[in-house]
């Protein structure tokens, strides 16, 4: 089993050479994508590109917001146990059949979904199925085997990049709860999660009703055989409440000569045309040298001026009630007040230019599309639009909305959600680091 710490796409290329064999499926120019609801309230699409690899994704609204705040940490354990021990097989048993078959299952997970991903072949996508019907349905939790996953569990947290703590922790500032609890297990909670904690949460969490199933490279009758197929418990079902947008300020010193800062106002829904324009918005302010070892010539580098060796970004993220919008950026620790002042400026007055944003649209799309040559990202992004609108989009269909937003809507959008109060989350050397009421 492969556990992913985050829900970035992992890109694998894999070289090989045939010979006298079947030339594989040409791939469709444009596939449209079949969405369906079952009786049983799963969600399911299909998207059948003509790929010689299947991808299958099982989705659950079962992220770190649905945590109990007595019992943080469960939904981190129950993406690092995906593969352990389930009623009807061994660990070892399920990676032995796996391995056979040549096909592979990862995790991961994000604050609202955890995804479980098979892909395999075509001629063995029956056998992998099995696996993963009996990996999602049958998950048993033994408390000796959650003992053996504990340095999994520290790898994770030990491997964190400190943009990543400071991401996480302006996620704790900016909504406190719900949204706002960890994707990562606290260290001091590592080895106390008990298995009947872990079994009640996939009882509330792993139902029907929070569930997607979209598969990539085969048709809708096959998605919802997949559906139909997985033994998922029925009763109760997790509560999320809402989360509030507060604004506040979290900080982790960690020393070093960098330090790592992410600032942010509220941002729009998922599935909303703001959050779409907002997501161009944060392209258009900055996202790095486009060419390597080149200069960053994008809005955001242009305000930070003339300091020594830094990274900044735009980015924006969206939720089901909520998002946010902002920056995130590295600097020398002794260069971080003026960096931090002068990001902070740009997000409570973003001037954006009509060629910054379509410069922004133009990075979006090749996004977008490049992440779609992934399967596994593709197969995880339809799964998650249907647990968040009921529906599910092709990358060409969000390509061509991209398209059709304007400069005028775009700023639009952007100067109302940057009224807001402004969020921050830092680690590292905090030294000159100034805080939120002083920006």
């Amino acid at each position: 089993m492969a556990s992913k710490a985050f829900s970035n796409p992992i890109i694998r290329h894999v070289a090989t050479r045939g010979y006298a064999q079947a030339a594989p499926a040409a791939f469709k120019k444009e596939a449209r994508v079949q969405t369906t609801v079952l009786p049983n309230k799963i969600f399911v699409a299909a998207l059948d590109n003509g790929s010689p690899v299947t991808r299958v994704t099982v989705a659950f609204k079962a992220g770190s917001r649905y945590e109990p705040q007595t019992d943080l940490g469960l939904a981190h354990v129950l993406r690092s146990a995906a593969g352990l021990t389930t009623k009807n097989e061994s660990s070892f048993i399920i990676a032995r059949k796996l391995a056979q078959i040549g096909a592979s299952v990862t995790a991961s997970g994000d604050r609202e979904f955890v995804y479980y991903t098979l892909e395999t072949t075509q001629d063995n996508l029956n056998a992998a199925l099995e696996v993963l019907n009996n990996l999602v349905s049958n998950q048993e939790f033994r408390p000796w085997e959650l003992s053996d996953n504990v340095p999994r569990l520290k790898y994770d947290i030990a491997s964190l990049t400190p943009q990543a703590r400071a991401v996480d922790l302006l996620h704790k500032g900016a909504f406190r709860r719900g949204l706002g609890n960890s994707l990562f297990i606290s260290p001091k909670r590592i080895g106390k999660v008990s298995s009947e904690s872990m079994q009640h949460f996939a009882a509330t969490t792993l139902t029907p009703g929070r569930c997607a199933v979209t598969i990539v490279g085969d048709n809708q009758e096959r998605a919802g055989l997949v559906a139909q197929a997985l033994s998922l418990s029925s009763s109760g079902e997790a509560q999320g409440e809402p989360s509030k947008y507060y604004g506040g300020e979290l900080r982790k010193e960690m020393g070093g000569d960098l330090a790592h800062v992410a600032l942010a106002v509220q941002g729009a829904p998922a599935g909303s045309p703001q959050a779409l324009a907002l997501a161009v918005a944060a392209k258009a302010l900055g996202n790095g040298p486009v060419t390597k070892w080149g200069g960053d010539n994008s809005p955001l580098a242009k305000a930070l001026g003339n300091l020594g060796p830094f990274a900044a970004a735009g980015f924006n993220v969206s939720y089901t009630d909520n998002g946010l919008f902002g920056i995130v950026l590295s600097v020398p620790k002794d260069e971080a007040n003026t960096a931090v002042k002068a990001a902070g400026a740009v997000l409570k007055n973003p001037a954006l230019t009509p060629e910054a944003i379509n410069a922004g649209k133009n990075q979006l799309k090749l996004q977008i599309l490049s992440e779609a040559e992934d399967g596994t990202s593709l197969a995880e992004s339809l799964a998650s639009q249907g647990l968040y609108t009921g529906a599910a989009k092709s990358p060409a269909d969000i390509a061509r909305e991209i398209d059709q937003l304007s400069a005028p809507t775009v700023c639009q959008v952007l100067g109302s959600v940057t009224k807001s109060k402004i969020s921050m989350g830092a680690a590292g050397n905090l030294a000159f680091v100034p805080y939120v009421d002083e920006l």
